[in-house]
């Protein structure tokens, strides 16, 4: 289900008297915690059962949502349970998705389901399928797409003001702790899990899908690696004071374990983490244009992006939309005075696609989030660029889709 419904006008009233909305939420990170808290705290919904298997984050959520929470180690262990919801947000592991995610659409449950949709072609189009046969609200938080100036870019694209969209171009520039601490060293470090393109640049690819209007990926080609982050035999495999660079390094850091004793952190050199630190992506699609998108893990987190096409040229940011226009020549901005202005980081968005859920799933409206067929798109194209990468060839989108293969490829393929 889509619509393009303005974020800012996604508001719920409680004409038919059934909120809060009772959610069950599966796997219960930090991002989690923060799309649940504010709208249990204006009692827009009622987390009602919390599914993690770190002891800290159930007692977390008891502390959150009160001992009325039920929680449980496994996520899988909530459809065995008698528990009625009005939802499900998966928002576990990436690798997890699907097989938390086709239960709850087997038995009609609504559902907010975290990108990316799946590592796989395969699992991405089993959750499509299952979707297919119990159609129910569903956002996943592609959450870019929820930003006023990205939809105002789209808008400017339909309206055919740059005449026929020859060339896209986009970066994800995502600052090196964050790198660090989620892909070097963190549960994403090993490609096993999820890749650092899927995780972090499933957004992107999905944002510029939506540009090209339905049109897809032909074919895709990538280059990267982690040609910063090499081993380095100089240093130790954990952070310490002998390390010699202890006190320069900028990643340097220790933990404190249960019993209170600080223990170095992974070496962001040595820690055997096995993502890219930088990737470049050419996508052709089927009517010609072509992209190049690039995630790069030394940068200022912005995610600019230029539309050129035959009649201007758009560039677009988090915040602002400058439109180009060739013949007569005219430069249009939109910032945040015209847009509104979008609130920082992921909080903006993130309140919006779940309010756009929320209203969905008490009304019966449509929401304005990708769908799930859009979003295993965004999967298929980033599973293609990193075989492409891995195989040094290019990879024609039509064979991919039709193999469907699984996530064992981007770990094993050569």
């Amino acid at each position: 289900m889509t619509t393009d419904a303005d974020p800012e006008e996604l508001q719920v009233t409680d004409a038919a008297g059934n909120l809060p909305l009772k959610i069950a939420i599966l796997g219960f990170g930090d991002r989690a915690e923060r799309l649940a808290e504010h709208r249990q705290s204006d009692r827009q919904v009622r987390v009602v059962c919390v599914a993690d298997p770190r002891p800290e984050r159930r007692q977390k959520a008891v502390e959150l949502f009160g001992a009325d929470c039920r929680t449980l180690e496994r996520g899988e262990e909530f459809y065995d349970q008698s528990l009625e919801v009005d939802g499900v947000w998966v928002i576990s592991q990436e690798k997890t998705h699907a097989q938390l995610a086709v239960p709850a659409l087997e038995r009609g449950i609504p559902m907010i389901l975290e990108k990316p949709l799946a590592t796989s072609i395969r699992d991405a189009y089993r959750i499509c399928e299952a979707f297919d046969r119990n159609p129910v609200p569903l956002v996943v938080p592609h959450s870019l797409r929820y930003l006023p100036s990205y939809r105002k870019a789209k808008e400017l694209v339909d309206s055919g003001v740059l005449g026929s969209i020859l060339h896209i171009h986009a970066i994800e520039q995502v600052d090196d702790h964050h790198t660090v601490d989620y892909y070097r060293r963190g549960s994403n470090m090993y490609r096993s899990n999820t890749t650092a393109l899927l995780a972090k640049s499933s957004h992107d690819i999905d944002l510029i899908n939506w540009m090209m209007g339905g049109v897809l990926a032909q074919s895709v080609a990538s280059f990267g690696g982690a040609d910063y982050f090499k081993p380095r035999p100089d240093l130790p495999q954990s952070c310490s004071d002998a390390c010699p660079q202890a006190a320069a390094c900028p990643f340097f850091g220790m933990d404190e374990g249960g019993d209170g004793v600080a223990r170095g952190k992974l070496c962001a050199w040595n820690s055997g983490g096995e993502q890219v630190d930088h990737q470049t992506i050419i996508i052709q699609y089927e009517n010609g244009t072509t992209v190049d998108f690039t995630l790069a893990c030394f940068g200022d987190i912005r995610r600019p992006l230029q539309i050129t096409g035959s009649h201007g040229t758009l560039y677009a940011t988090p915040n602002d939309v400058r439109l180009v226009l060739y013949h007569p020549s005219s430069v249009e901005e939109f910032g945040p005075d015209r847009l509104g202005t979008p609130p920082a980081a992921h909080g903006g968005p993130d309140a919006a696609l779940v309010q756009d859920w929320i209203r969905a799933v008490s009304l019966g409206c449509e929401t304005a989030s990708a769908t799930v067929h859009e979003s295993a798109e965004a999967v298929a194209v980033c599973v293609g660029a990193e075989l492409a990468m891995m195989r040094h060839t290019i990879i024609e989108m039509a064979d991919l889709r039709q193999q469907r293969p699984g996530p064992e490829v981007l770990v094993t393929d050569q």
